[in-house]
């Protein structure tokens, strides 16, 4: 009799290469996992009295864990199972969590299983059924356990009749759940992934139930074009075989950032003053605009092309994207097109880059992309998921009326989605622009100066830093900016535009300690 029993293999030490055992330098603070033996019992016993050890199953002990039980039972987990169901698969609704806990439940299937009651443990519950055990498709888990393969799992929580169960979640997540996974795998995948998936439900069905199965296998077909069925209930999977599928999260994103702006007062910026005030604030929008993606002209340059139509020749297609982009701010028309439905954001959106894109016809004017696009390697909405994502965003922040609010809401919708090979950033600004205008409300102006203030903003809602609180207030400040600015001749706004430094690079403003200021009051 030892008070130091083996542990389970692979769970207390680690191995050389040539395969021999040797003690870990510092012991791991989930401790080791040890099975009691006749022989170890009631050594194990005396180590649990005396704290050095603790019970989390029948005959199953964790020894010399600094973690509290929960924690270090987490880590042995799989080795735990492999004690009461070896060979056992993860299945069901834990398919769905990577084998994660679900509510604090894991369900598993064993085709014998030696116990059937359910085990529990510190801060988990262990669920088994009568299952098959690892099917074609299946993938190896630690310690000789699977868990089921992506045509297995899908057919695995198809919602059964039956009352719910007390006390605990269901096995299956449902119908609903499945056909979410299924829009997933087509997001992903694309056709090859979904028909990998029937194939893979081919070999298997005959070892699964077949109500489940045909319910699967009438879901896939869908995707693939013969969908016969009754509409899912999934909304996601509903708009892909509509021919609309979206991006939910992205969706996530647009809900919280329209229940902050339902939270958030209006601050009403009208344009007040006298038309002549704001004559030269389009041409300055268009040059600053076009500034922050790239196409940099010194203001001078810029005023002889927009103004004057002078082109030079050696970049005829920047000068281009500048004098578009002069033309639709300023002329009344585009200036204040405020889009009163999703149908008619895409036709906007379709023409405005139409005319942006004119001189570029390598970015397809007017066309959606059909390639994904990034930026620093942020992935923006998938091409097949675009219009599907439009429309269901721009209908998302329908509770948005406050035309500052909305304009907020509209830049980062076209922002997140960036629907065009080239120009999404000036089709932003231009639409939420055009909202402000229509409700006689001061546009928004992103001097250079302040593109990384704008930027972070918007970056901050991309990676889920809040729910667009730093956005929101970036672009009220740079509406109280440009509702500062006397634009009444080029030589009057140039002058203080000067004065306030806004021309200067925005990396060595932020080195210097530079910030965008409003001017000092007449």
């Amino acid at each position: 009799m030892t008070d130091n029993p083996s542990p389970v293999a692979g769970s207390a030490s680690d191995r050389l290469d040539n395969g021999t055992s040797v003690a870990r330098a510092l012991p791991h603070p989930a401790g080791r996992l040890a099975v009691a033996t006749p022989q170890t019992k009631a050594g194990l016993s005396r180590q649990a009295k005396a704290g050095t050890a603790f019970r989390v199953a029948p005959n199953v002990y964790i020894v010399g864990a600094t973690l509290a039980p929960a924690q270090a039972v987490a880590h042995h987990r799989t080795a735990i199972i492999s004690v009461f169901w070896p060979g056992a698969v993860l299945s069901d609704r834990t398919t769905l969590t990577g084998g994660m806990p679900f509510e604090g439940w894991i369900f598993i299937a064993h085709p014998d299983p030696a116990r059937r009651s359910d085990l529990e443990l510190p801060g988990v519950t262990v669920s088994p059924r009568v299952g098959p055990g690892p099917l074609p498709g299946d993938m190896p888990m630690p310690d000789g356990l699977h868990i089921s393969g992506p045509a297995r799992r899908l057919v695995e929580n198809v919602s059964i009749a039956g009352r719910p169960p007390r006390g605990r979640p269901s096995r299956q997540a449902g119908t609903e759940a499945v056909e979410d996974e299924i829009d997933k795998l087509a997001r992903h995948g694309g056709a090859g992934a979904i028909q990998s998936v029937l194939s893979q439900l081919d070999a298997l069905a005959g070892q699964l139930p077949p109500g489940p199965v045909e319910v699967v296998r009438s879901l896939l077909a869908g995707v693939l074009g013969s969908f016969s069925g009754s509409k899912p209930t999934s909304e996601r999977l509903a708009a892909r075989l509509s021919g609309e599928p979206y991006d939910e999260h992205r969706l996530s994103m647009f809900r919280s950032l329209a229940e902050l702006l339902g939270d958030t007062a209006p601050e009403p910026r009208p344009t007040l003053g006298s038309p002549e005030r704001w004559t030269w604030e389009p041409f300055f929008e268009a040059y600053f605009s076009n500034f922050i993606e790239g196409t940099e002209f010194g203001v001078d340059e810029a005023r002889e092309i927009a103004i004057n139509g002078v082109i030079p020749a050696e970049r005829p297609a920047d000068a281009h994207d500048v004098s578009a982009t002069y033309r639709i701010v300023s002329e009344p028309a585009s200036r204040a097109l405020a889009p009163r439905n999703a149908g008619e954001l895409l036709d906007e959106l379709r023409d405005l880059h139409r005319v942006l894109m004119a001189a570029r016809p390598e970015k397809r004017p007017g066309e959606f992309k059909l390639r994904p696009n990034y930026a620093g390697g942020y992935g923006f909405v998938e091409p097949d998921l675009v219009v599907g994502t439009l429309r269901r965003g721009f209908d998302m922040f329908s509770s948005v009326t406050d035309p500052t609010h909305r304009a907020i809401a509209l830049m980062l919708l076209i922002t997140e989605c960036h629907p065009f090979d080239d120009g999404n950033g000036r089709l932003a600004r231009i639409v939420s622009n055009g909202v402000l205008s229509a409700a006689g409300q001061v546009r928004i102006v992103i001097p250079t100066v302040y593109r990384n203030n704008y930027l972070a903003g918007l970056a901050g809602v991309s990676n889920g830093n809040g729910r667009g609180e730093s956005l929101i207030a970036v672009l009220r400040f740079a509406q109280k900016w440009t509702g500062a600015i006397d634009w009444t001749t080029f030589e009057v706004a140039d002058e203080q535009l000067r004065r306030l430094d806004v021309y200067m690079d925005p990396g060595l403003a932020e080195a210097s300690g530079i910030r965008l200021r409003l001017p000092e009051p007449s």
